[in-house]
């Protein structure tokens, strides 16, 4: 039979080998496209041509914003590569009488923070050496820390625990275009597109959520779909 200490050594080359081939694989993973669920609402009148606009901007969205939180002026430049290669044409704030169109865009946030549970701790199954045997571990406080119902301090117990440490949040971008005719204030179209992804929030996305958003305009189909936009060769 082999010898417990030789037992353990090879488990923690496995699973540090098994780290190292997780990061390989990952960085060979980049992501190609930004993927997008978007639903549109409303049929662009037939016949009608994109025409002059001017973007919309709602009282609440002039107000100060929050630190961190993405400008008007951002959105705007984010949508507007898109918005050209419809065919629509953007006046200056002082033509706003001559538009054709008004188009209002919108950006809601969702960060969700998550948990990672340890069964044995922080440092695994061995300990933060490799010293102790699988299904055991030292804790100064007790298994439950510092918590209100830890144990008396400076007891060390041995056994399996639960450790929580915070892992990357869930960060939902969800972007909205309001296209109204500016003569009559009549919805033309409205569409939404969201993209979901681990991490911070990243600003870059969004030309290509509000690219996905108007996909197929002016005849988008109706109910939600599924939009990949793919990202230019050399993008982060």
């Amino acid at each position: 039979m082999a010898h417990p200490g030789i037992l353990r050594s090879v488990l923690r080359w496995f699973m540090l080998l098994g780290v190292v081939c997780g990061v390989v694989w990952l960085s060979g993973c980049a992501a190609t496209s930004v993927t997008s669920q978007v639903q549109s609402f409303g049929q662009w009148p037939s016949g009608r041509q994109p025409g002059t606009f001017v973007f919309d901007v709602l009282p609440s969205q002039q107000a100060p914003q929050q630190p961190g939180a993405v400008s008007q002026d951002k959105l705007q430049a984010a949508a507007l590569p898109t918005l050209k290669a419809l065919g629509f044409a953007l006046l200056p704030p002082d033509q706003a009488e001559r538009a054709d169109v008004l188009v209002q865009l919108g950006l809601s946030v969702r960060v969700e923070s998550r948990l990672r549970y340890e069964p044995y701790g922080p440092f695994g199954p061995f300990g933060p050496w490799g010293l102790f045997p699988p299904g055991a571990y030292a804790y100064p406080h007790g298994p439950y820390g510092r918590s209100p119902s830890h144990w008396r301090g400076g007891s060390v117990w041995w056994g399996p625990g639960w450790a929580a440490s915070m892992e990357p949040p869930w960060v939902t971008l969800r972007v909205s275009v309001i296209l109204r005719d500016r003569h009559t204030s009549q919805v033309l179209h409205e569409t939404h597109a969201s993209h979901d992804r681990l991490g911070a929030v990243d600003e870059s996305v969004l030309p290509y959520l509000f690219q996905a958003a108007l996909q197929d305009f002016p005849d988008a189909p109706s109910g939600p779909r599924v939009i990949d936009i793919p990202l230019p060769q050399g993008a982060p």
